[in-house]
């Protein structure tokens, strides 16, 4: 053979090879190893039921037949970076019963490991001729093998194209419209390329929006809002935020003053936040008593309670 590197059947291969096509029983092959051979490329000889030097053996990740060439079948192993530390010179192809069904050579290698500061994951693939296909499955554990970027490539492409079509009809690039290509399209209601979105519907129209998961669009119309020295505002789910300026009596004393707020809170309020409305530096705290009203209290640095205004925001629903 004038090949430097190359694959062949071992003589215990062969033979079982012939005995699966024979009997219509496939051959099961399982995992793939690699080997240092002792420091040197060894020749791979038809007589051989073992790598001169086994560093790793593990389980196939995919039995493929090659594209180009039905008679083939390529086996193929991912070595994760995780492992290594040792040069690859032979490969070997393993049966379910651990028999030595092809062996290989290959150019040096050396696979590097996480732990010696470099690492990378290696693909092993060995590529042996057969005269029937069918003769040959791929047992493995699905638990502990990896799966290479172009395995995965090919199997999301069963379930999503890259070619994406229009009436049955393959779409090579996206389509790009412009103003006038808008414009011109067949529509009921058509839509002003120069226009903002905001623009493109009466306001009568879009009240009539459609509805999403049994819940309307929001627009606008969906707040509520007053902003003003006391005000408020309302979003959609109900959340409900007002403020104001109050006024605290010093007469209340620890006892505290009852405020109402600006607005009665639809169900109840839930924190009230204060601060000193004037140029002084009291002190003033609150605490919400109903959905109506809260109570607060005001004192000076010297510990007096004060007459003075003060802000509030609170919060409920």
């Amino acid at each position: 053979m004038s090949q430097t590197y190359y694959t062949i059947l071992t003589k215990l291969g062969a033979e079982l090879l012939a005995n699966a096509t024979a009997l219509g029983v496939p051959l099961k092959l399982t995992s793939i190893a690699v080997g240092d051979g002792n420091g040197s490329i060894p020749k791979p000889t038809a007589t051989q039921t073992a790598l001169v030097n086994e560093v790793r053996r593990a389980a196939i990740n995919v039995l493929s037949v090659d594209k180009n060439n039905p008679n083939q079948i390529i086996a193929e192993q991912v070595i994760p970076e995780t492992e290594g530390g040792w040069f690859i010179h032979e490969v070997g192809l393993y049966d379910d019963k651990g028999n030595l069904i092809a062996v290989g050579n290959c150019p040096s290698t050396y696979k590097p490991k996480l732990a010696e500061g470099s690492g990378r994951t290696q693909i092993i693939r060995m590529i042996i001729v057969v005269d029937n296909v069918d003769s040959v499955a791929i047992k493995i554990d699905p638990s502990v093998v990896l799966a290479t970027r172009e395995y995965v490539d090919e199997g999301i492409k069963k379930h999503v194209p890259i070619t994406r079509k229009i009436n049955n009809k393959e779409l090579k690039q996206d389509i790009v419209l412009n103003a006038v290509d808008i414009n011109a399209l067949p529509a009921v209601k058509k839509m002003d390329g120069k226009k903002s979105i905001y623009e493109i519907s009466e306001p009568s129209v879009f009240k009539n929006r459609p509805f999403f998961n049994n819940s309307e669009i929001i627009t606008l119309s969906d707040f509520n809002t007053s902003f003003t020295k006391n005000g408020y505002i309302k979003l959609p789910n109900g959340l409900f935020v007002q403020w104001g300026l109050a006024q605290y009596a010093s007469a209340k004393g620890q006892e505290g003053d009852i405020v109402p707020f600006y607005i009665t809170f639809p169900n109840v309020c839930m924190s009230i936040i204060t601060s000193d409305g004037y140029a002084g530096v009291n002190s003033t705290a609150a605490n919400p008593i109903s959905k109506s009203h809260f109570k607060c209290w005001c004192k000076s640095p010297l510990g007096a309670y004060a007459d003075t205004g003060f802000f509030y925001i609170a919060i409920g629903f």
